[in-house]
């Protein structure tokens, strides 16, 4: 039995697969979009999985998956290269997307008994699947994004980065006066998992004494950039007082577009949360 090869068809279903994953993966993650770069990023894993049908020996063993998975790394990495972790999400999100189509598109074989595929049957099914992913993924930011004024933001600092629930409350007010910008308001504990040791100190020295110790401020070598402050409050009531107040690297509300960039978080117990199911408070203009 004799197997014809068409590396021109080949090469257009790879190539429509890949660019149409790496294109989802930009819009899930709201990337900056450039179909330049799009284009060589598909073309690259196209070309590349060519190789194999000329020599299938390369797929074999373990050599064979490393192979699969550097190509693949290859080709997001063309359009969304970044800093090391978030690489390493936006090529995992890019996989799982890559998977969920092939799966989709599988089921629905099974469903209609399609043994062997026309282009015109490949083409309605991969839409089809493309279609269901996007639905599925709408649906799920839009249960992630709220669940009664809740929101899931994501926080980098340090190199390190932490999910965390927080809660939209109308009430917080606080205004950092040396940055003019809104404050959020986190807990001691989703802050510390963010810091190195010398910022953890200071934060655990001042919930515990209530004043800053500015020995170690002039010490910490990183104070150029978090900015240890103090800033006055006043809750419903008559309480009042001051707490402090830092700088995180960036805060990501997911589920919407609002990035935030050096942003002012006050620090407060975790007695403040104990029982809750978020560990800060958003600022109404977070969002």
């Amino acid at each position: 039995m004799q197997i014809t090869v068409y590396f021109d068809v080949i090469f257009l279903i790879n190539f429509i697969v890949d660019f149409t994953v790496l294109y989802l993966t930009g819009v899930i993650t709201k990337k900056k979009i450039r179909f330049v770069k799009l284009i060589m990023g598909a073309v690259f894993a196209s070309m590349s999985l060519l190789v194999f049908i000329l020599f299938p020996f390369l797929l074999i063993g373990w050599k064979g998956i490393f192979i699969l998975v550097g190509i693949s790394i290859g080709a997001v990495a063309i359009p969304y290269w970044e800093r090391r972790w978030s690489f390493v999400r936006t090529w995992f999100l890019s996989t799982t997307i890559m998977v969920l189509i092939g799966s989709i598109m599988n089921y629905l074989r099974y469903i209609f008994h399609i043994a062997v595929l026309q282009i015109l049957q490949w083409t309605l099914l991969f839409a089809v699947s493309v279609i269901c992913i996007m639905v599925f993924l709408l649906c799920l930011r839009k249960t992630i994004k709220r669940n009664n004024n809740m929101y899931l933001v994501q926080i980098k600092h340090r190199e390190k980065m932490v999910l965390e629930t927080l809660y939209m409350d109308t009430g917080n007010l606080l205004i950092d006066p040396i940055f003019q910008k809104p404050v959020v308001v986190l807990s001691e504990n989703v802050v510390c998992k963010c810091m190195i040791e010398e910022e953890q100190l200071i934060v655990e020295q001042y919930i515990k004494s209530g004043r800053l110790n500015y020995d170690d401020l002039l010490s910490c070598q990183t104070q150029k950039t978090v900015c240890f402050h103090e800033i006055s409050y006043q809750s419903v009531g008559s309480m009042s007082g001051k707490i402090l107040c830092m700088l995180m690297d960036e805060m990501r509300v997911l589920g919407e577009d609002s990035v935030l960039i050096k942003q002012p978080v006050a620090i407060v117990s975790d007695d403040l949360f104990a029982g809750r199911v978020y560990q800060g408070l958003l600022h109404k203009e977070c969002i």
